[in-house]
């Protein structure tokens, strides 16, 4: 029987508190054996592995203590001073290449290893997948003239994630502007939450992808300058790749927000655009105001469009399948408030 233990590295990760890590799930065996409860062998899962940073000599600490368990079996406690030989271990570790606070790792630890290269997903099985996914979506009740558009949606998509990789790298001061596949299905997972009734057109279908795609990639961006690039990148897409949408008339100096709340008690609730956005302050004030009602402590707020905004992206997040939110900001900003907001809304339980 095999019972994973898994382990998380970081740039700060200790060599002392992997050692304690793994010392605190062993059992002893016998004198100075230790390891899982008999007949079960741990599956050490490390993630990250390639994360911890370099110390004076170039060498990675909690690297090296797990070095030290393949050439030599163990190590040492540190309190007792004595050998403690640790059994029946398997080791599966997952990095990244070096670059963006990622290291190399020392040959004398890797060559413990098989070796599994993952490459990047290729272009052609990116379009096949959500293309499939998209065209079979819009092929179902959706007009005519927008069932041809699945393709060059996607294929936009794709290049708006291809140029985001390249050139939004995660720095010391954004380390969250890291994106990955999981990132471009999200966009495809949000456009599947459209409805045939509210998208009835090119306008309607071209501001849902530049909402959805707003929503998952430029979300994150913390300054007006990348912010406009973005909006630059989707541009440059749409006139290249969508025909018949032009971002001048459909887009340009129009806010797009898309929430599934502008009906209260609606079953089911439906994602749509809000078409006159003055409507939704009224509505977002009439939710604060039952809140305070039922609720043992009011929340006394403002509710100004930025905020309102917050409210609508965290309702889009938490209506979805695994729909995790990190709200970054500093304190005092809000993000208990609008997430406080936004639960009693999708009519959760914080």
């Amino acid at each position: 029987t095999y019972v994973p233990l898994p382990l998380m590295f970081s740039a700060q990760t200790s060599q002392n508190a992997t050692q304690d890590m793994i010392d605190s799930k062993c059992d002893k065996r016998r004198k100075g054996v230790f390891g899982p409860a008999a007949g079960k062998q741990f599956v050490i899962f490390v993630d990250d592995v390639n994360m911890p940073q370099k110390e004076e000599y170039g060498a990675q600490p909690p690297i090296e203590i797990l070095r030290q368990w393949f050439d030599n079996g163990g190590w040492y406690d540190r309190k007792a001073l004595t050998f403690r030989k640790i059994i029946d271990c398997i080791y599966v570790l997952a990095c990244g290449p070096p670059g963006g606070g990622r290291n190399d790792i020392t040959a004398r630890y890797v060559r413990h290893f098989n070796i599994i290269g993952y490459t990047a997903m290729q272009d052609e099985s990116m379009q096949l997948i959500f293309g499939s996914i998209l065209s079979n979506f819009l092929n179902g009740s959706f007009e005519n003239d927008l069932k041809p558009l699945s393709e060059p949606i996607v294929a936009s998509t794709i290049n708006v994630y291809n140029v985001i990789l390249e050139d939004l790298r995660p720095t010391p001061s954004k380390p969250h502007y890291t994106y990955n596949l999981r990132d471009l299905s999200k966009v495809f997972q949000g456009m599947l939450m459209m409805n045939s009734r509210k998208v009835s057109n090119l306008e309607d279908l071209a501001r849902m992808w530049v909402h959805e795609t707003r929503r998952v990639f430029a979300d994150r961006l913390i300054n007006q300058t990348d912010r406009s690039w973005f909006d630059g990148l989707l541009k440059e897409q749409m006139d290249k790749n969508l025909e018949g949408m032009e971002w001048e008339t459909m887009v340009m100096g129009r806010p797009i927000m898309a929430v599934d709340f502008m009906i209260p008690g609606a079953e089911p609730k439906i994602y749509e655009e809000i078409k006159d956005l003055s409507q939704l302050q009224p509505t977002i004030e009439e939710y604060l105001g039952e809140y305070n009602a039922d609720s043992k402590q009011p929340m006394n707020l403002v509710m100004f469009m930025d905020a309102i905004g917050h409210v609508s992206r965290i309702s889009r997040i938490i209506r979805q399948p695994r729909g995790n939110a990190l709200l970054l900001g500093v304190g005092g900003s809000g993000r208990q408030s609008m997430s406080r907001m936004a639960t009693y809304i999708a009519e959760y339980e914080l």
